[in-house]
């Protein structure tokens, strides 16, 4: 699992929790909460609600390089 990952994820399933993320990729929910608090710094996913989490603009970029 990497980053690159929880980002396909996260774009794939607009407003998807980290608890969903971990039960689609099969990991650990800690290293997606983990994971997620690296990719919310580098502004990579935003969070509109608590919890739920959508890929941002400049996540999209970094998808499609």
């Amino acid at each position: 699992m990497t980053a690159i990952d929880v980002l396909r994820t996260i774009e794939q399933n607009p407003r998807i929790t980290p608890m969903e993320i971990s039960e689609r990729l099969k990991i650990n929910p800690q290293q997606v909460r983990n994971v997620l608090l690296t990719l919310n710094e580098l502004k990579l996913v935003e969070t509109p609600v608590r919890g739920v989490y959508l890929i941002t603009d400049i996540g999209k970029q970094i998808l499609n390089q």
